[in-house]
């Protein structure tokens, strides 16, 4: 009778714990959630910079809908302007940016311990002409003066490169005048100027008042419409010190170009609510609307080294090593994600 019941006993302990196995094979514990999520638990945090253009729209997203907390990031917004951002980058204050490839380029052949971990979207300048200038298409700025925000800088030297296929020398054969982005408009009304080159949300807000025409967009005329414009950019400091911060980071990024393809009109509008940056929510949702929001990492790495060949020829780079540069300047932290 006793071995009855003590093998009675001993089943129903066997079928306990086979029962707290399978109920335990069903769930997830936190680690391994946190695993899935691309998180490890711990709470980082991270400063990414923001100098107000209409192309930095995943970043606002990112820290307004809660991607970089998904990332298990604590995300700052450090508004100020290239100059801040490049030195915050060098030197570590800042950490991460969106890195438009022909303003950033330069600086990093140059030293600056910068790296790029992703692409993200196609886009974002355009050369407008003035209504009297007899401006209709690149070969028509032979001669003229352009107006950009900074010698130097991204649309300047996407012109550069437009200009050598036009068989114009961006260096002797036009003149380039320098003006904050706000004083641009009244440079080519008070005939200043010629033309424009400058980063979205600008040069739209001169089209969309009838004061300029267009010559040529990063995002529309081909072959730039198809290649990427604004890139992650990440401190080299940071992924050498924290590669898992790089990698969340350039993810939550990439997380937060795929919804603004999804909600082009809600992050414009929400860019201006928050004051991210200029314009109207009509007039950046147009310009949004124009932009390939493709986040990539293998298709970056192609873009780039193309980028680098383009300046290289047009005289903008002075590197006898476009591959080389490359391989340098980008790094992989993280895989493609699942569109």
């Amino acid at each position: 009778m006793k071995k009855r019941a003590a093998a009675v006993i001993l089943v129903v302990a066997l079928l306990a714990l086979l029962v707290s196995g399978l109920a335990g094979c069903g769930r997830k514990t936190e680690s391994q959630k946190q695993e899935d999520s691309g998180s490890t638990g711990q709470v980082r945090t991270v400063k990414i910079g923001s100098a107000g253009a209409l192309c930095y729209a995943p970043i606002y997203v990112a820290a307004e809908k809660g991607f970089f907390e998904k990332e298990g990031l604590s995300a700052e917004v450090v508004r100020t302007d290239f100059e801040h951002i490049r030195e915050g980058l060098a030197t570590g204050k800042i950490d991460a940016t969106l890195g438009l490839f022909h303003k950033w380029i330069k600086p990093v052949e140059q030293g600056t311990d910068i790296k790029f971990t992703a692409g993200l979207h196609t886009g974002c300048i355009q050369v407008v002409a003035g209504n009297n200038s007899g401006i209709t298409k690149v070969e028509d700025l032979r001669g003229k003066r352009i107006g950009v925000d900074a010698i130097g800088a991204g649309p300047m030297n996407f012109l550069a490169v437009a200009l050598t296929r036009a068989g114009i020398d961006w260096k002797r054969d036009v003149t380039w005048k320098a003006y904050p982005p706000d004083q641009l408009e009244t440079a080519l009304d008070k005939g200043e100027i010629d033309a424009v080159a400058i980063a979205d949300p600008w040069g739209q807000l001169i089209l969309d008042k009838n004061k300029g025409r267009l010559v040529i967009s990063l995002s529309e005329t081909k072959p730039y419409a198809d290649e990427y414009c604004c890139y992650v950019a990440v401190s080299g400091k940071l992924i050498k010190k924290d590669p898992e911060a790089a990698a969340a980071l350039t993810r939550a990024l990439m997380k937060a170009t795929l919804w603004v393809n999804e909600h082009r009109e809600e992050a414009a509008q929400l860019s201006v609510e928050k004051k991210y940056t200029g314009g109207t929510a009509a007039g950046n949702a147009k310009l949004l609307a124009k932009y390939r929001y493709v986040p990539g990492i293998k298709s970056a790495q192609r873009d780039l080294f193309q980028g680098i060949k383009n300046l290289k020829a047009a005289g903008v780079l002075e590197t006898r090593e476009p591959v080389a540069l490359a391989e340098r300047i980008f790094v992989s932290v993280t895989d493609d994600i699942k569109k």
